[in-house]
């Protein structure tokens, strides 16, 4: 008798801890249907603009101005280097500007008076010499006539007071080109002789100043890729500069698209902050069939794309980091 009423209670706690189970899921179900529907939301992450600062000229790096995540502004010193062959370059570069300074100034200044005094005086001895060369000529061409001296004689003194008029006429010529100087022409390749130098300098002094490296823009240090002491090459980069440039890129298939749309104001979540941020949509773009696909054939026989959603905030984001998850918030 007494097993027999153990059979029966042990059935019926049995049966009754069935029935509170079903009663528990029947409520949850109820609950779950009465609860608010939570936001859709996708999630992305943080992407920023950041630069690589690097020199143009081959150098060894003398110090390392700043330290990661230190912030710097516009214009800051980030590090210096030393190149003595472009301090050498320089040093060349100014001398022959110097010469060719010299040279232009001599071109413009003309030719010296001691040398234009000294073709003057040669150009009236020519002078006199092809006066008397007339006159023994004209003599000479009276005897002729008067059959006093023969034919070979007259025709030498003709001979040489035509070479005294060529003489005469040929230092007159240079004596014009020592009184005028250079011509246009030379002045004007010597003005350009001068203008390349002065150019050759300022291009020299333009690779000295790569060798003290500033900001290009306000941002903060985010790595050092270099110590002092090291040789770094054309283009090699030194220090990396993160700035306050950032945007959130969201990568959504096709299916999530609806209600999405360019110029769209949007809340994107942000957890490390624990903050939410108003951004507008600037960038829907198609990935790539080679990584864009999602199979899904097995879920409802569809295979969905991946679109990049690119947002930017409508403030300044300050203190943002990149990488940072961000949450797309779709009302």
């Amino acid at each position: 008798m007494r097993k027999k009423i153990f059979q029966i209670i042990f059935h019926n706690r049995i049966l009754l801890t069935a029935v509170i189970l079903l009663s528990a899921d029947c409520l949850l179900i109820v609950i779950g249907l009465f609860l608010p529907k939570h936001k859709d939301t996708i999630q992305g992450q943080v992407d920023t603009t950041d630069y690589r600062v690097s020199t143009k000229v081959p150098s060894r790096v003398v110090r390392i101005c700043v330290e990661e995540g230190q912030r710097v502004h516009k214009g800051d010193t980030l590090a210096i280097l030393s190149a003595p062959e472009i301090n050498a370059l320089e040093q060349g570069a100014i001398a022959n500007k110097d010469a060719t300074s010299a040279m232009d100034e001599l071109i413009h200044k003309g030719t010296r008076k001691e040398i234009i005094s000294s073709t003057y005086d040669r150009w009236q001895q020519a002078i006199a010499h092809r006066t008397i060369a007339r006159k023994t000529y004209e003599r000479m061409e009276s005897l002729f006539m008067e059959g006093v001296i023969s034919e070979q004689r007259r025709d030498e003194a003709k001979a040489a007071y035509d070479a005294a008029v060529s003489a005469e006429q040929a230092i007159f010529a240079q004596y014009q080109q020592a009184k005028n100087g250079a011509r246009y022409e030379e002045k004007k390749a010597s003005d350009a002789v001068v203008r390349n130098a002065q150019a050759k300098i300022q291009e020299v002094k333009a690779l000295v100043k790569e060798t003290v490296l500033t900001a290009p823009q306000d941002g903060y240090v985010t790595e050092v890729f270099v110590e002092p002491g090291e040789v770094v090459g054309t283009g090699a980069p030194i220090i990396n500069v993160g700035t306050d440039d950032s945007w959130f890129i969201f990568n959504v298939t096709e299916n999530k698209l609806p209600g999405i749309k360019y110029g769209q104001h949007v809340k994107i979540y942000l957890p490390a902050s624990d903050d939410t941020v108003q951004a507008r949509i600037t960038r829907i773009n198609n990935l790539g069939n080679f990584a864009a696909w999602k199979a899904t054939r097995a879920l409802d026989d569809v295979d969905l794309k991946v679109f990049e959603v690119r947002a930017r905030p409508l403030k300044k984001m300050e203190n943002s980091h990149e990488g940072e998850s961000a949450l797309l918030i779709k009302d």
